[in-house]
């Protein structure tokens, strides 16, 4: 009798108008999320390569790898995430791709990759999965319960002794396998186009993508029992109008207001603003050092006292401290926006495939880590390469070059005018992030919320139905 029910519900399901729309509709739409992706990849492939190039172009150059020259505040040192499929997911570009930096202190850009593709129209598994996927689950499960009542199947089951919390897991259980249904042909055939597109196949992602499917499933799941939740409501036209509000609340309203509320209760100064702060904190650091120490500080004809080296270096890091108060006004704000967009498992399951994918703000902190380990890599082996000098007093400083003229006539510099024989620690893509134990435990913590919500649907939904009238 129980595999009965589960059978005929399924069978039933199938044969539903509704869900033969949605099946197509979601082909259709998991199809153009392969070829919008694989536009999306191409464009960004050739930014990528096009840093390689320029990258190649300044080492043969040699100019900019003159030690001396790199002293210079210029953003020298790139670090960044090379484009891989994950981009059939979500192209994350609400962070970063890559930092750029100088090997003085740690002062970097933060820049994008696929700013180039803003007039395509960007589909991918992230907008199928979080927007539609639980907007379908809702539309087909929110009279669940009220069907089975009308037709009188729950008078019914009463004469066979079969308990009202079966009929909840039967339920459960064929939109399930609906939703896996409806979800598992149309997304492999969108990843076996995607990777033809683009020739990347990788076994790799091909796993990672099917791991972000089987994680889809508590979040699909939040609406299945959401909806069987509503179906036990004694208005119809109510049950329908409460099914459209939850959708907009947890998909478009909760993410949309977090930006909103993050804004206003962490806000930003201008690029301008920043900029005049940094250049104040130089001016200010470095007039002290004038007033204390006058031309030795302020001239460049007297080095070899190292005053000016100090002062420069120490003008140069209050710069750095105005850089490093960027990022952390920024991260705050991301923060707040996160804890507050958090609520909403469409968030939820995006912070999963950044850990997955090695991408979004999950990969934004390992890229300035590693930003900071090879400027420090980069100053040692610069130092280290500057002592073998003969020529040069050693003397490490931003405007080293521009002082290089008032040593000139003695046949010395402040720093070798060798070129650094590192070049290739200029150009980072290896990225260490977490090993797959911690990726583990921090999905499953990004899972703990919706899981919660998931039994506590559960449990309304249990005793929803038992005082529920069958009659």
């Amino acid at each position: 009798m129980n595999q009965l029910l589960l059978i005929k519900d399924i069978c039933l399901m199938l044969k539903d108008l509704k869900f033969q729309i949605f099946f197509l509709l979601l082909l259709v739409l998991f199809i153009l999320s392969a070829i919008s992706s694989s536009v999306v990849f191409s464009d960004i492939q050739e930014e990528f390569q096009t840093d390689q190039i320029n990258h190649n172009d300044r080492i043969h150059d040699g100019r900019t790898t003159i030690l001396i020259n790199m002293l210079s505040r210029e953003n020298i040192l790139q670090i960044i995430s090379s484009p891989s499929p994950a981009i059939l997911f979500s192209n994350f570009d609400s962070y970063p791709d890559k930092i750029s930096t100088d090997v003085m202190f740690y002062d970097p850009t933060f820049l994008y990759y696929g700013t180039a593709t803003t007039d395509v129209f960007r589909l991918n598994w992230y907008l199928i999965l979080g927007i539609m996927a639980g907007f379908i689950m809702l539309v087909l499960s929110f009279e669940a319960i009220s069907y089975e009542k009308r037709g009188g199947t729950l008078k019914l089951i009463t004469v066979y002794n079969i308990k009202r919390q079966s009929v909840l897991w039967y339920k459960f259980i064929s939109y399930t396998l609906l939703y896996l249904f409806v979800i598992i042909p149309p997304a492999l055939i969108s990843m076996t186009l995607f990777f033809s597109l683009t020739g990347t196949w990788s076994i790799s992602y091909m796993l990672k993508y099917l791991l972000i499917l089987l994680l889809s499933i508590p979040f699909a799941s939040f609406f299945i029992w959401l909806g069987i939740y509503i179906s036990m409501t004694k208005n119809y036209r109510n049950a329908i109008v409460l099914v459209v509000f939850l959708w907009l609340l947890f998909v478009i309203i909760i993410p949309q207001s977090s930006n909103i509320i993050a804004k206003q209760l962490s806000t930003l100064k201008t690029n301008v603003e920043y900029n005049d702060m940094g250049q104040k904190a130089w001016w200010d650091e470095f007039n002290v050092w004038i007033e204390r120490h006058g031309a030795s500080a302020g001239g460049n004809v007297s080095l070899h006292d190292r005053i000016r080296a100090d002062a420069s270096n120490a003008a140069d890091e209050k710069v750095n401290q105005i850089k490093q108060q960027v990022i952390a006004d920024s991260y705050r704000q991301t923060l707040i926006k996160r804890s507050i967009a958090n609520i909403s498992p469409f968030v939820q399951l995006e912070h999963i495939a950044e850990i997955i994918f090695n991408k979004g703000f999950y990969l934004l902190n390992f890229q300035q880590e590693t930003a900071k380990s090879s400027i420090n890599q980069i100053r040692n082996l610069m130092i280290a390469q500057d002592a073998n000098d003969e020529t040069s007093i050693n003397l490490f400083y931003s405007m080293a070059l521009s002082d290089a003229d008032a040593l000139s006539q003695f046949g010395q510099t402040p720093f070798s005018t060798q070129l650094f024989e590192h070049p290739d620690l200029l150009f980072v893509t290896d990225i260490q992030t977490d090993d797959a134990l911690n990726k583990t435990m921090k999905i499953l913590l990004r899972l703990l919320p919706i899981i919660c919500l998931n039994l506590f649907l559960i449990v309304g939904s249990v005793i929803k139905l038992e005082k529920l009238d069958i009659r």
